[in-house]
């Protein structure tokens, strides 16, 4: 009766378990089908026992057909489930070729033994049942109890082999399940009892959950690869040791604009793909999703004719694509590289390398593919200095300093208005300039502090200089998306022209093309509520980015900055920025071209009928007193 009990407590024990957290999905995951799959064979083998011994006690007598079905169905759930769990453990620690061998030679053996079992329900060879249906001879015991032994020896093996690659409280689960199986199965060969069986299994089970409970913890949740948790426990262990590691980090291209096109669900197929090609291709090297639309690959130490030929086969594969539906979908990676170990061999130091290394691919185009090395420390400490400096001069604003360009008009040659642009000053390394800060800020998440604080000095400068606003028709201040992609920054850039005493008319926000493409409602709503209370928007850089005629057409701004690099452009006699100076006008824009520095550059400018320039030739950008005094000897001004 206590065996009976003893077993119906267990299953409702473990049942109650696997609804739980297939509710919850906290510890049994099922797109894990290996903690399914044993929790399953588990609760069929205590279903089988409890049948099997409430017959025996007499609790609820069977037909002599039905209990002779009963109880070899109990017998053969035993090796099954023995199979089922040691499976899951030698799935996740051999290499698919020895794992795949091993489960076929292991099934092709149960499937004959349940079927010689199930042959035997008429024969009465392997089981020979008493009177009483008790099995009181035959050789199908000892046939099942060797095969589950052999099961646990063989998963014994291969932990012993793949010894080195598996985490210490796995190795430990391993063995502890692999000696109180045995120690069980010796048990009900000696008392023909299952106590110990029951009772190891369901422990050496919670054990089990607990671990796939921990691993589920470290699987991204999309992909089912290792997360970004996982990559940084594999990197502290292998710095420990001083191991040679060669790092990949790998950046899906323009990912955002994928997930517009094809949606998030075809967004998540890409990654879904690109995973599952990682870990197909990858099978010996640690393959990982930090986040996002990046990846981790680490290889043992890799020579350099290795190293291309692992990028290369990346390449083609991204090259060829994925499947969204019946769309064909190509897509570029780029790829930063890191050997480990490196000076100082901290787990800091190498993050920092790689999302620095992945920093210079982004920010100079030119190549897809940059491996970290000594020439790069030097830059990436600098990087770090700035990144210092600017959180610093958040608390010490006066590090923050504005200076002013005018822009002119050409044909009456006087200031019409001008651009405030930020520069850093530091005691130490001087001044810094925008093109180094500006990206640093926008990686930190600052940006949109300092876009206040600018806006915050240009209203103090024009409310202590009543004359500018006469004279000028506004000064104009670069944003980036992030500012207006939050409500709640809006609303301070808001208070501020409010609380500032100026006249939003005065002030002018230059946007970037990629901000003109921004799908983001909280962009439109912002951009809407600035342009009620007066403030002027301005497409900068235009003939860089991405800007089509649509949005030259519907959306709310009046002027266009032609980029410098424009300008410059000497091919076919200056044809390229005919043709786009002739497009602006005929729709209606105002256009500002920017970056003259020659009288040959003003004609030119001249010639295509553009009204208003703005660069070094007429003024550098100055600080405050200086544009004041450059502009009281200017011409008297005019309003654009």
């Amino acid at each position: 009766m206590e065996l009976v009990v003893m077993e119906l407590f267990l299953l409702i024990v473990v049942v109650s378990i696997v609804v739980n957290q297939k509710g919850s999905s906290s510890v049994i995951n099922y797109h894990d089908v290996d903690a399914a799959g044993v929790a399953g064979a588990y609760i069929g083998y205590l279903v089988l026992a409890l049948l099997s011994h409430v017959h025996i006690r007499g609790l609820f007598p069977f037909s002599p057909a039905i209990a002779r079905l009963v109880t070899i169905l109990h017998i053969v759930s035993i090796p099954l489930l023995i199979f089922v769990w040691m499976n899951s453990i030698e799935k996740r620690i051999l290499s698919k070729t020895s794992y795949t061998v091993l489960f076929h030679v292991q099934r092709s053996l149960l499937e004959l033994f349940c079927i010689a079992s199930f042959i035997d329900l008429f024969l009465n060879r392997l089981f020979v049942f008493s009177p009483d249906l008790l099995i009181i001879g035959g050789s199908g015991i000892p046939l099942m109890l060797g095969l589950s032994t052999l099961f646990v020896l063989v998963e014994f093996y291969a932990a012993l082999v793949r010894w080195k690659h598996i985490e210490w409280h796995e190795r430990a689960i391993m063995v502890l399940t692999a000696l109180f199986l045995l120690f069980s199965l010796v048990l009900f060969e000696v008392f023909r009892q299952p106590y110990m069986l029951s009772l190891s299994s369901a422990f050496m089970l919670l054990l089990s959950f607990l671990s796939w409970q921990r691993k589920e913890l470290l699987l991204d949740w999309l992909t089912r690869i290792p997360n970004n948790q996982a990559f940084m426990e594999v990197l502290k262990k292998g710095i420990a040791s001083h191991q040679r590691r060669t790092i990949l980090l790998l950046d899906i291209e323009n990912f955002r604009l994928l997930n517009e096109r094809y949606g998030e669900d075809g967004g998540d197929a890409i990654l879904s793909s690109f995973a599952d090609f990682l870990k197909t291709t990858y099978e010996q090297a640690g393959v990982f999703r930090i986040g996002g639309n990046r990846f981790i690959l680490m290889f043992p130490w890799l020579t350099h004719n290795e190293l291309v030929r692992e990028v290369n086969i990346i390449k083609e594969k991204t090259a060829k694509g994925c499947t969204i539906g019946e769309t064909q979908v190509s897509f570029h990676v780029n790829i930063a590289i890191v050997e480990i170990p490196l000076q100082k061999n901290t787990v800091d130091e190498v993050v920092e390398s790689l999302s620095f290394t992945m920093t210079e691919i982004k920010e100079k185009r030119r190549q897809p593919v940059i491996i970290f090395n000594q020439k790069l420390i030097g830059v990436r400490q600098r990087r770090l200095d700035i990144l210092s400096i600017l959180r610093k001069a958040l608390l010490e604003q006066d590090m923050i300093q504005v200076y002013f360009q005018p822009i002119m008009d050409v044909d009456g040659n006087k200031p019409v208005a001008a651009e405030a642009l930020m520069r850093l000053q530091d005691e130490r390394m001087g001044i810094i300039s925008p093109e180094e800060f500006i990206p640093l800020a926008e990686q930190a998440g600052l940006i949109s502090m300092f876009s206040e604080i600018m806006l915050q000095k240009v209203c103090t400068f024009l409310k202590a200089h009543p004359t500018i606003q006469e004279r000028l028709s506004h000064v104009s201040i670069n944003i980036v998306a992030e500012d207006l992609a939050v409500w709640d920054v809006t609303c301070r850039l808001l208070d501020i022209l409010s609380q500032r005493g100026v006249d939003a008319k005065k002030i002018g926000f230059e946007v970037t093309e990629s901000m003109v493409l921004s799908s983001n409602p909280i962009v439109a709503k912002s951009w809407e509520a600035l342009r009620e209370v007066g403030v002027r928007f301005f497409l900068d850089d235009f003939g860089t980015g991405y800007a089509n005629l649509e949005s030259l057409v519907n959306l709310p701004f009046d002027t266009v900055k032609i980029d410098r690099s424009v300008v410059t452009n000497t091919t076919n006699n200056h044809e390229l920025l005919s043709l786009i100076a002739g497009m602006l006008q005929r729709l209606g824009k105002e256009v500002i071209a920017e970056g003259i520095e020659t009288s040959e550059q003003l004609e030119v400018v001249k010639s295509t009928k553009i009204s208003f320039v703005q660069g070094f030739y007429y003024s550098k950008p100055l600080p405050p007193e200086e544009f004041l005094s450059w502009l009281e000897e200017s011409p008297e001004t005019m309003k654009v």
